[in-house]
């Protein structure tokens, strides 16, 4: 058996479980000029799974694998394509509204401890981490940004330096985040998180911690001060694996003297 086929009956089977029974769409109550101003963001081809399944494969395939994609769920997809296209809300408004809905459908006419209801929250938690990150913010669109909210040295080590930042995203979307710590000369010190980005949602904040500890040569009295804290976030309308990072602020710091030896 192909990958492929694989993939469509694995689909087959989780839509059968979330099989559709009339009046089991469950929309969350929202203001009604929103919701008719959604309605006209919408378009006619909005359905579950990424756009290029309606607008670039060819109809036949469009036919065979949306109703899979699917399932009882394309209502509730194509409001969040609408979410995303009128972006009045937040990308996590939209994806929470979204996951709530889906769950909703899933209990509609069942029982939430039986089998089909489960197999159906786990479908609809699927498609939820399918939204939430990265790729739901490249759909949603939007421009790189964010805040330095705080800045706290803390205690460490004699003669090493530790610095933990707090992120904010300001933004209306998901972004990938990377807190740097450079001398005034330039030389980067360190950055957290180690590897990757850190992901924080619309609105949220968290604390990132970096500094001279896991380095064979940096130590306060290393640095050239004063040093410079930079928040450096993903480019939301580039799918590149590298060369997209943005810096989108930075804070320049006076550390205290180095302890003598």
């Amino acid at each position: 058996m192909t990958p492929l086929a694989r993939t469509a009956l694995l689909l087959a089977w989780l839509a059968s479980a979330c099989a559709s029974v009339p009046g089991t769409d469950r929309p969350v109550p929202l203001d009604a000029g929103y919701a008719a101003r959604e309605l006209g963001a919408g378009k006619p081809s909005d359905r579950c799974g990424p756009e290029f399944i309606s607008d670039h494969l060819p109809r036949s395939v469009v036919s065979l694998m949306g109703p899979l994609l699917d399932g009882s769920f394309r209502p509730v997809c194509a409001r969040h394509d609408a979410c995303y296209e009128l972006r009045e809300q937040t990308q996590a408004w939209c994806d929470n509204r979204m996951h709530t809905e889906m769950r909703d459908i899933c209990n509609a006419n069942r029982s939430e401890t039986s089998t089909g209801a489960a197999l159906c929250r786990m479908r609809a938690r699927l498609y939820f981490n399918m939204v939430d990150n990265a790729y739901g913010a490249y759909s949603y669109h939007g421009k790189a940004g964010g805040e330095i909210a705080s800045v706290e040295i803390m205690d460490a080590p004699r003669g090493e330096l530790e610095v933990c930042v707090t992120a904010e995203n300001t933004t209306p979307l998901l972004q990938e985040y990377i807190v740097e710590l450079s001398s005034s000369d330039g030389r980067r010190i360190a950055r957290a998180p180690g590897a990757g980005e850190r992901n924080i949602r619309a609105g949220e904040t968290a604390t990132l911690c970096l500094g001279t500890a896991a380095s064979s040569y940096w130590n306060q009295k290393r640095i050239a001060q004063p040093v410079t804290i930079r928040l450096l976030a993903d480019d939301p309308d580039s799918l590149a694996m590298a060369n997209d990072i943005v810096v989108v602020t930075e804070r320049a710091l006076n550390l205290p003297d180095a302890a003598p030896d």
